[in-house]
């Protein structure tokens, strides 16, 4: 059941409209997206950046997706932990089993710190992920189309040869 729920969106994705390099850059521009700490505007972000650069929206906004309620605890934490540690913040942030006022200010002091180190964590993380995201989904759009238009060629040839056989055969009559 999961196997056929995954396939229908595969064959779905392939049948996205565009040139195998717009449908890549806008997969790696939503992923690359995805890692940002813009939880909230990220459709928003990948779709007006993808119109802007003239990238798949579609694929852009489906990118993004790498980010869900599932997934944004696992990718925060990452882009959190990798960023501090770059930054060299000295006080990470630690999250208390009560939120109380002084642990909400605390936080909130903490703010932009926080967003400095999700950043550059996100981009550290998102740009290598895109970069391949990119490559393994033009090669997909590639290989599938390519496979569409051998397609479409042979049977153009099979209808040229039907009306070739057909103009021969009233020529005789």
């Amino acid at each position: 059941m999961i196997i056929k729920y995954v396939k229908r969106i595969y064959d779905r994705f392939l049948k996205i409209r565009g040139t195998p390099r717009e449908i890549g850059l806008g997969f790696a521009l939503g992923l690359f997206i995805g890692f940002s700490p813009s939880m909230g505007l990220q459709i928003l972000l990948a779709v007006f950046m993808a119109s802007l650069l003239k990238w798949s929206k579609i694929t852009a906004v489906i990118g993004v997706q790498v980010t869900n309620p599932i997934t944004a605890p696992f990718i925060y934490s990452g882009t959190y932990f990798l960023g501090s540690k770059l930054i060299g913040l000295e006080k990470p942030l630690i999250l208390t089993r009560h939120l109380t006022m002084e642990s909400l200010l605390a936080m909130i002091q903490q703010a932009p710190g926080i967003f400095v180190a999700m950043t550059i964590g996100g981009i550290l993380i998102g740009l290598p992920l895109a970069v391949a995201g990119y490559f393994v989904v033009y090669r997909m759009m590639n290989q599938y189309q390519e496979k569409i238009k051998a397609r479409i060629r042979n049977r153009a040839r099979q209808i040229r040869q039907r009306l070739k056989w057909r103009r021969l055969r009233r020529t005789k009559k």
